[in-house]
């Protein structure tokens, strides 16, 4: 799914990428031995923080169709901008292990029941205390709403408030479902205030009203966000930053300007260049986050004038891009080729596995094929990736265009016209922390966003579920590797390569938490454990 769109479908990350930290040097600096397994950058306890305001750069606002509600949000920079205010039970940490959030603890007794007793201390920013029933309530109307999000908990049979002193929340699947905590730890499944919701006192949809770490004092929109330090949350005493101060600034070269004069004190890039970019910076230290978040490439087999209605078309496509290459020359080597699966994650499908990889193409097999490859233009990588596909099928005889389109046309576009109005499009998919979620994708029946240039197929579908319902190990391997290669056959959503994070910031100004790997477009989950410098 989408990014960085309103009507988009946000869709949307382990381990391989070097930790490439730099600090003024002339190439990237050997990771810190000070930096724990897991993290890029760490501020520890022995760091004390003087307080005040965090002014960081983010590359969109955002601008969703429903508004501030996080059941509905799609883009991953809203998950970024709500998880600063929300709470889900649960969250990632290092090595994307399922971390306590809401919940201080869990236990699943068997394979198909999980039982949550929330942190006892837990309060709304209004001062009313987390109940086990605005734990049932949330996750209910997730489910109700209809949203894409609503199919990636899984098959929920029930959920139950079950406290007996503590509260305590009960969910039981009507099958095994292996990603289930990852799902939870997205946003979507943020815990919301359902007795004022009921109540009509408050409306998710223009406020937000969580029991996370900040509360929102202003927002004005693609500019800026205020936040204040949330005096009611239950980590308070924790919390490093008085305000967060987030302001909107799409041009990339307009935040490594703010990072080298010092106007900013934390910024992110998704063009690998900026590492190198900033190494000259004095005072700034630029560290790569791994991602599971991938490049895709969709081929529109709904749409009559597509040529890729023709599978043995698509076939080829997808035989003929090289992968690599991608990496090599349009994500600056900060990336890995991957298959459905994010090549990072265990149980992943290797992407020279699929049959595509040993695939022989003929010098002329495209001969006669014209096609316009989409691209939105917010993010410099896709115009990269498109132009480098572009290169390598009009090797093969194809006439290949190019064309760059806003967020919203793009949107439009590929996500909300039936069909899609396309021929190729490039966007991104959210990796999560679990291989196995983002094969849900795969169904358009599920996965709604692609109704309109994909086919449901029941042997690609049912490979998917039984995947799914498996603990991880060699035998979900095997099962995943069904997945793969039945989406490499079908070659409608060609995975492509894993996207690149950087990460600037001041570190004369401040000492961040930062984990190294990231699967949620959530660079700044860990700002709560941030340590402000005295200038």
């Amino acid at each position: 799914m989408r990014t960085t769109s309103t009507a988009a479908l946000a869709a949307a990350a382990v381990a391989a990428l070097a930790l490439a930290g730099c600090s003024g040097g002339s190439a990237p600096a050997e990771p810190d031995a000070d930096v724990p397994d897991g993290y890029v950058a760490y501020a520890d306890d022995s760091v004390t923080s003087a307080g005040g305001t965090l002014q960081v750069q983010i590359d969109y606002d955002t601008a969703e169709a429903q508004g501030l509600d996080p059941a509905f949000a799609e883009v991953a920079r809203s998950w970024s901008i709500m998880g600063l205010v929300y709470e889900s039970l649960v969250t990632v940490g290092p090595g994307f292990e399922i971390q306590p959030e809401l919940a201080a603890e869990w236990e699943q007794p068997d394979d198909t029941t999980y039982v949550f007793t929330l942190q006892p201390d837990a309060v709304f920013s209004n001062g009313r205390a987390v109940t086990a029933a605005d734990v049932v309530g949330s996750l209910q109307r997730l489910l109700d709403s209809g949203s894409v999000w609503s199919g990636q908990l899984g098959p929920v049979a029930s959920i139950e408030d079950t406290s007996d002193g503590a509260q305590q929340v009960t969910v039981t699947l009507e099958r095994p479902y292996t990603p289930f905590l990852a799902a939870l730890a997205n946003t979507p499944a943020a815990i919301l205030p359902m007795e004022e919701l009921t109540a009509g006192t408050f409306d998710p949809v223009t406020e937000m009203l969580g029991s996370g770490a900040f509360t929102v004092a202003e927002h004005r929109q693609d500019e800026s966000w205020t936040f204040a330090a949330n005096p009611e949350w239950w980590d308070a005493d924790a919390l490093g930053v008085d305000e967060l101060e987030l302001v909107i600034a799409g041009d990339e070269q307009t935040r490594l300007a703010g990072l080298r004069d010092g106007s900013t004190q934390l910024a992110n890039f998704s063009n690998a260049d900026a590492l190198q970019l900033l190494q000259s910076a004095p005072n700034v230290t630029a560290v790569s986050q791994t991602q599971s978040d991938f490049f895709y490439a969709m081929l529109n087999s709904v749409n009559p004038d597509s040529p890729f209605v023709d599978p043995e078309v698509r076939q080829t496509v997808n035989a003929l891009i090289d992968r690599q290459a991608l990496v090599d020359v349009a994500l600056a080597g900060a990336a890995e080729a991957t298959a459905v699966t994010p090549a990072n994650l265990p149980d992943a499908c290797a992407p020279d596995s699929v049959p595509s990889a040993s695939a022989e193409v003929d010098a002329d097999a495209l001969e006669g094929v014209e096609a316009t490859i989409l691209v939105y233009n917010s993010d410099p990588a896709l115009g990269a990736i498109a132009q480098l596909i572009q290169q390598q099928l009009q090797a093969a005889g194809a006439q290949i265009e190019l064309e760059s389109v806003d967020d919203g046309t793009f949107g439009e576009r590929v996500y909300v016209s039936q069909p899609g109005d396309f021929d190729i499009a490039l966007s991104w998919f959210a990796g999560y922390g679990d291989a196995s979620i983002v094969t849900s994708w795969w169904n358009p029946e599920t996965a709604f966003f692609n109704v309109g240039f994909t086919q449901a197929h029941d042997d690609l579908s049912e490979a998917i579920v039984a995947a799914q319902g498996l603990e991880p190990g060699a035998e979900r391997a095997e099962a995943l590797q069904t997945v793969c290669d039945l989406a490499d056959e079908y070659a409608e959503m060609l995975p492509l390569a894993t996207r690149p994070q950087v990460i600037g910031y001041a570190n004369d100004q401040l000492a961040p938490t930062i984990l190294a790997d990231e699967g949620y477009g959530d660079f700044l989950r860990l700002v709560a454990d941030f340590r402000m410098l005295e200038g």
